[in-house]
């Protein structure tokens, strides 16, 4: 079984601490293995297929984080700035806008170990960037806040986290990978202005009805790659609120929703959510729910055995969604609504009829 992509860069980054230099190699996981555009799968149970953009020219040191979250860009801070700016035109004060660059964690710290949830903690939280490992089981007893520029990393054979939950709120530039976590609410809480955080290759069960990640108020280019969902009523919620000015932009692909009954995700005003080459399989109520004016844009999944494989409206006002190249098995037609603009970001599709294989695999902690 291959090692993680965060696993191996922080072996490599401690070879390369001792031998002053080194080159990396990208194990692909993350890098989307599989190059060219999807084929289309049959022309009865598929869509139209889109053409993927080119590959992103550089790398972050542990792995390409596709979607929103390795995209740069401008987010408006949520806390008042230090500083303002003058408008030229009008003399105005303007708030000045951060130009922030695609995630990559705790790259430029240190790397340090956490045995117990106290030390989880206090590392998480410290003002400086830090990879923070964890091997074997920790009992979270509560709510653990992450502070910006931290990678949260599960190591040897990963990282089982229970009792408590991850949150992300007032912070940016956070990963969180190769992580389990058996959880009696939401595992991951990202809002309240997050923004460029990237949960990946982990594996989330329970919830108790709760959503098992959500994205929530003003968050925004937030990645969920490469996860798996199981034993759980809901997965995923992208909710940015009443405010209209703020939306999330959400990437959702290569996830693996088993069993999972809905919510893969549910987006409700959110300004774009991408859902790409993800393995829907016994999903009893829905895949993809898009509602309250959200933008969803839903490619190159792998529909099997779910009834309903998207929704433009449920209990809310309808949302918009298009779709493309998805395979469909014993799952519905979606009744398509509106227009979604294809993501500014570079992406590379695999192929709709080997997402089965390549996500049933892949996806989870390792």
């Amino acid at each position: 079984m291959r090692p993680h992509p965060l696993v191996a860069a922080c072996v490599a980054a401690l070879m390369c601490a001792a031998l002053t230099s080194c080159s990396r190699e990208d194990d692909g996981r993350n890098a989307e293995p599989t190059a060219g555009a999807a084929v289309d799968p049959g022309p009865e149970e598929t869509e139209e297929t889109g053409t993927p953009s080119e590959d992103p020219e550089e790398e972050p040191p542990f792995g390409t984080p596709v979607g929103w979250a390795g995209h740069p860009g401008q987010v408006e801070e949520t806390e008042e700035p230090d500083e303002v700016e003058e408008d030229d035109e009008d003399g105005e004060e303007v708030d000045d806008p951060e130009e922030h660059t695609a995630v990559t964690g705790g790259a430029e710290g240190e790397t340090v170990t956490a045995k117990d949830a106290d030390e989880l903690a206090e590392h998480l939280r410290a003002e400086e960037p830090l990879i923070v490992e964890v091997e074997g089981g920790i009992d979270l007893d509560g709510r653990i806040r992450v502070g910006s520029n931290k990678t949260l990393l599960g190591v040897g054979e990963g990282a089982e986290l229970t009792g408590g939950a991850l949150v992300v709120e007032e912070a940016a530039n956070v990963v969180i990978a190769n992580v389990t976590m058996t959880v009696d609410e939401t595992a991951v809480s990202i809002g309240k202005g997050a923004h460029h955080v990237w949960v990946d290759g982990s594996t989330f069960s329970g919830g108790d009805g709760d959503p098992l990640v959500s994205v929530t108020d003003d968050a925004d280019h937030i990645t969920l790659s490469w996860n798996r969902f199981t034993d759980a009523e809901a997965a995923i919620l992208i909710d940015g609120g009443d405010d209209e000015e703020r939306a999330p932009r959400v990437t959702v692909h290569h996830n693996f929703f088993d069993g999972t009954t809905a919510r893969h995700p549910r987006a409700l005003n959110a300004e774009h959510v991408h859902v790409f080459n993800n393995y829907f399989r016994d999903n009893p109520e829905y895949g993809v729910s898009s509602a309250d004016g959200a933008n969803v844009l839903v490619e190159g999944n792998y529909f099997e055995r779910t009834p309903l494989s998207v929704a433009t409206e449920k209990d809310d006002e309808p949302g918009n969604v298009a779709t493309r190249d998805n395979l469909l098995v014993d799952s519905d037609q979606p009744e398509l609504r509106g227009e979604v603009p294809d993501p500014p970001y570079a992406y590379e599709l695999d192929d709709t009829v080997t997402i089965p294989d390549l996500v049933g695999s892949r996806a989870g902690a390792h």
